[in-house]
């Protein structure tokens, strides 16, 4: 009996083997599969094999935390803050994900940017991205709160002591972490000149005039600003997509024959049949400026909470929060493009004027210009690239679960499907009042473009 029992544990053991041997030579070759088999003995220089979790996620929550602690953050402000963060965790790794290509000329500014020295030196790449985010983040965000300070220097240190062994390189750890610094220096240098540095300090220039035309936008509230919000970010240089023109809206007009006149009109009676189901739906994804989490950090919240569930490599955290970054700055910087272009009235104002007097919205718009939905236009851009780049990776998520607005008091919102996210976010659209489904729908197709151009353009492999 005994002898049989020895028998036993020793094929016990011997079976554990072979399938950890399995695991991780599958792991090895598998360097285009998105997960990644937990390996007990990671290579420190390999930047792809890092769970992304491990990392990423947290300066991606860290960053929307700090964000949310600045009511000034409007939604283009904070897109572009993780279109650099994307860029800089991206970069900080490629010198040690084989095959991968540095986004040097690729993307718009990003030029003579530091490499490092990897000839007979190591490099620890998850510490070169720690600092790189940590230094990215002190760049892009108000230096004047403390507590704002506190966080990223807290994250950054509490990284290096949970990655580092007392056994390594102290050399390779002051290399890493060196280089890091360097390459968001540069990253941040090139950011200064976007034309959208510091826009937190002149949300509404009062130098700015809205050009004499019908239809003109009017602020939809007597507490607001005359002037609309950061008309200047029409001027914010694009990333990775060059393609800027949109559709045209039908032209302005008065009368009830008119095509103008049936789009705000289609609004005042969808408004008027709207169930509490369907303004709640509205009020959810409102995210109000100032408010509330921006609808950039919103996305981000559900984009991280998929990277979670499942144990993803860094490489391919860092390509999906590149593209996911990329996707939302430039989409708002389209979105802003059309908004000062054709600078339109929203539907409250035109119903109030020409519909109906007593007419009053149930959720206050943003204090933009009409054309073009910018939500639906981003959402659409952020959920493709969510859809490939899930697409063969494992394990599926079965529901996604949004919690962002649980603090405000709002319920948990679940989808099944990616698909059925981005419905719930036009359909809030469309019953939030606040856009003519002529808005909406530009809204889709130049998200649609903008995902396209950057699967297209930003070539990393």
């Amino acid at each position: 009996m005994l002898q049989w029992l020895k028998n036993f544990i020793v094929a016990l053991m011997y079976s554990r083997l072979v399938i950890s041997v399995v695991l991780t030579t599958a792991a090895l070759v598998g360097c285009s599969d998105p997960v990644v088999v937990p390996d007990p003995f990671p290579t420190a220089y390999d930047g792809a094999r890092f769970d992304t979790d491990l990392l990423a996620t947290t300066w991606y929550d860290c960053a929307t935390e700090c964000i949310e602690k600045h009511p000034s953050f409007a939604d283009p402000i904070a897109a572009r803050v993780y279109a650099y963060m994307g860029i800089a965790l991206y970069q900080s790794l490629v010198w040690g994900m084989p095959g991968y290509r540095s986004l040097e000329g690729q993307i718009a500014g990003l030029s003579v940017l530091p490499t490092p020295d990897t000839a007979g030196k190591r490099f620890y790449w998850a510490l070169v991205a720690n600092s790189a985010m940590a230094e990215v983040l002190r760049g892009l965000l108000p230096s004047t709160s403390p507590a704002v300070i506190r966080r990223i220097d807290s994250l950054e240190s509490a990284n290096i002591e949970e990655r580092w062994l007392a056994n390594r390189d102290t050399g390779m750890l002051r290399r890493s972490v060196a280089y890091g610094k360097e390459l968001a220096r540069r990253i941040l240098d090139i950011a200064r000149s976007d034309g959208g540095d510091a826009a937190w300090m002149n949300l509404f220039p009062p130098d700015y005039q809205l050009p004499p035309m019908p239809g003109v936008w009017k602020p939809t509230s007597p507490v607001l600003s005359p002037v609309p919000l950061l008309p200047q970010w029409a001027s914010v240089r694009m990333l990775a997509c060059n393609d800027t023109s949109a559709p045209s809206p039908p032209e302005y007009a008065t009368a009830p024959s008119s095509a103008f006149y049936a789009a705000a009109d289609s609004v005042r009676r969808r408004m008027e049949r709207a169930t509490e189901l369907e303004l709640d739906g509205a009020r959810y994804w409102a995210d109000p400026f100032g408010q509330a989490p921006t609808f950039p950090g919103h996305l981000i919240r559900i984009a991280t909470q998929l990277v979670r569930s499942g144990p993803y490599r860094m490489g391919f955290g860092a390509v999906l929060y590149l593209r996911l970054g990329l996707a939302m700055h430039d989409g708002y910087v389209v979105a802003w493009k059309a908004k000062y272009r054709y600078p339109l009235l929203r539907p409250q104002t035109y119903i109030a004027a020409y519909l109906d007097s007593r007419y009053r919205a149930l959720i206050e718009p943003p204090p933009t210009p009409e054309y073009i939905s910018d939500r639906v236009l981003v959402a659409t851009a952020v959920v493709r690239i969510l859809q490939q780049g899930f697409d063969m990776a494992f394990p599926q998520f079965e529901r996604i679960t949004d919690r962002t607005h649980q603090q405000r008091g709002l319920l948990p919102r679940d989808y099944r499907t990616l698909d059925a996210l981005l419905a719930d976010i036009i359909a809030a659209e469309r019953w939030s009042g606040t856009q003519y489904d002529f808005s909406i729908a530009a809204g889709a197709s130049l998200g649609e473009r903008i995902a396209g151009d950057i699967f297209d353009r930003i070539r990393i492999q």
